[in-house]
């Protein structure tokens, strides 16, 4: 497979890794949102409502440790995904670096004038550096406006 290739199934994965992401947060909103009115709930119906502690199948105490679990797990998962799709991210930034170039085993370093400009004719000039390394001189000759 080329490196182009590659590169467009890391972005698809991530994308399809976004949107399971996305799904699973909302499903954890809206269950600490439950968990959340479940203890208001009971803690008014015991407070206000004069009804036993045991009136919800758990007392006051048995809901705060249930829902501190079930949060405690989804905060742990919800950590593994964004360490996870954060590795799938560190992958596509390396698979989008440019790979060092090298001409009779001497790396080659670019400069380009004017800086960041494309397109147009260019000139290359090569100039020796010392035994390892290059100099790639690239200047603009004719500006890309002028070229047909």
């Amino acid at each position: 497979m080329t490196e182009q290739l590659i590169q467009v199934e890391m972005r698809l994965y991530e994308e399809k890794l976004r949107s399971r992401y996305f799904l699973f947060l909302i499903l954890f909103l809206i269950v600490a949102i439950l968990l959340i009115t479940t203890v208001a709930v009971v803690f008014s119906g015991i407070s206000y409502a004069d009804m036993g502690y045991n009136w919800a199948a758990l007392n006051i105490e048995g809901w705060i440790i249930l829902s501190s679990i079930i949060l405690l797990v989804f905060i742990i998962l919800s950590l593994f995904l964004y360490t996870h799709i954060n590795s799938v991210r560190n992958k596509i930034i390396e698979l989008e670096k440019p790979k060092p170039e090298f001409v009779n085993g001497k790396m080659v370093h670019v400069y380009t004038h004017p800086k960041e400009k494309e397109g147009g004719l260019f000139s290359k000039t090569y100039i020796e550096i010392d035994e390892h390394n290059i100099l790639r001189l690239r200047t603009l000759m004719v500006p890309p406006e002028e070229v047909w």
